[in-house]
């Protein structure tokens, strides 16, 4: 497949995430991409352990795999299903999303994790406000697979890995993660959701070293602090009753994930969007016929490909003026800064066995039908932390 690349939307440490369109079809999709010759070997196995992960997931709740090239001599690259928005953790940062609100998105995290449980083997590994994509129709579906594993891979101990405000008391200590550390991370991503605070921000949250937030997350005898109420309301028992089942310090007391979705708090949920997500289908003819020619000039090219990424922008932008959470392309997602994402993207390096299983920062994501183009603008996307974007940069691959 030949694409040209559009619009960086994320930017982390050592690799970006762009806008990509296909070439022959006009189709818009995400390329997470890792430069081999500035990056440590950790970021690279981090993206290939990822891709071998996404290869084998389908699910309406895990972002969609749409492909990978480049080699690990140069560049690789990720091709994956695109939202052009925030995150779940953005849309709940001005105070959280209420009861009703949290509970749609927690729902349907809660079934990707059962799918990646019970169908496909996977341990996520970094279950987050962050890493949830708020998309079609305002449908949750769960993204960045740089922390997981498969299970079949065995419960090798490598050190902690993930985010530390979010991660399992037995993952904190050193263990592998395992499904039930998924629940414990998908209770604290509740928690997020309803106060719109990370979870132990009662005693600091992230303000506090890497270390000590472990420690009392490893060894302590508290859990997160569950939330009294919510966006000026009370927490409804049957919520407070949800928390205490996900954030049991004992692992083995923790309810399955196909338990938790018959608990009262979330077999209400519905399936009503829990926020407003108007849709652009963009119609973009193919490029292929431009593309026949041998001798067009590369500057022509670049222009038919610039065009191609503003008429989305537009669009986009033409979407974003008419929510009450608009936000401008321009402003789109980034990866936290290099201090933010130490902290909260967390893994030791002291060997290279541990190094080489170090998180990545998080990635946006795409939906795309066949020839036609369809860009879901809406509240979330992976990895996300708004900064200044740049312009558009069009190369040919």
């Amino acid at each position: 497949m030949e694409w040209v690349r559009g619009k960086c939307v994320g930017k982390g440490a050592f690799g970006a995430v762009h806008v990509a369109v296909d070439r022959a079809t006009g189709r818009a999709f995400a390329v997470k991409s890792v430069d081999a010759k500035t990056a440590p070997a950790a970021a690279m196995a981090c993206l290939e352990s990822e891709i071998r992960i996404l290869r084998r997931l389908s699910s309406p709740y895990v972002v969609e795999y749409l492909g990978d090239d480049g080699d690990a001599a140069t560049t690789r690259n990720l091709h994956m299903e695109m939202v052009a928005g925030g995150s779940a953790a953005e849309a709940a940062a001005g105070g959280g999303l209420g009861e009703d609100g949290a509970r749609g998105v927690v729902r349907r995290v809660a079934e990707a994790l059962r799918y990646l449980h019970d169908v496909a083997g996977v341990v996520h590994g970094d279950v987050k406000g962050r890493n949830v994509l708020i998309g079609c129709d305002g449908g949750a579906k769960l993204a960045d697979f740089g922390a997981a594993r498969l299970l079949s891979d065995g419960a090798v101990q490598r050190g902690p890995r993930g985010t530390p405000a979010w991660m399992a008391p037995e993952v904190a200590r050193g263990g592998a993660p395992t499904p039930a550390s998924d629940v414990w991370s998908l209770g604290c991503t509740a928690v997020e959701l309803l106060t719109g605070k990370r979870p132990w921000s009662e005693f600091g949250g992230g303000e506090c070293g890497v270390g000590e937030l472990l420690f009392l997350i490893g060894f302590g005898v508290k859990r997160p602090e569950l939330p009294a109420s919510c966006c000026g309301g009370g927490v409804s028992d049957s919520c407070r009753d949800f928390l205490d089942r996900c954030l049991r310090r004992d692992a083995g007391e923790r309810w399955t994930c196909d338990q938790l979705l018959r608990h009262p708090f979330l077999s209400d949920a519905g399936e009503s969007s829990p926020f407003p997500s108007p849709r652009a289908v963009l119609d973009w003819p193919s490029m292929s016929d431009s593309d026949s020619e041998s001798n067009e000039s590369e500057a022509a090219a670049a222009g038919s490909e610039h065009e191609v990424m503003a008429r989305a922008k537009g669009r986009l932008a033409e979407l974003a003026s008419n929510t009450s959470w608009g936000r401008e392309w321009e402003a789109g997602p980034t990866w936290e800064d290099e201090d933010e994402q130490a902290a909260d993207n967390w893994a030791p390096l002291s060997s290279p066995d541990t190094a080489a299983n170090a998180p990545v920062p998080s990635n946006p994501a795409v939906i795309a039908d066949g020839g036609r183009v369809r860009i879901v603008l809406a509240v979330a996307a992976a990895g996300a932390g708004v900064g200044s974007m740049g312009t558009i940069n069009v190369s040919s691959h």
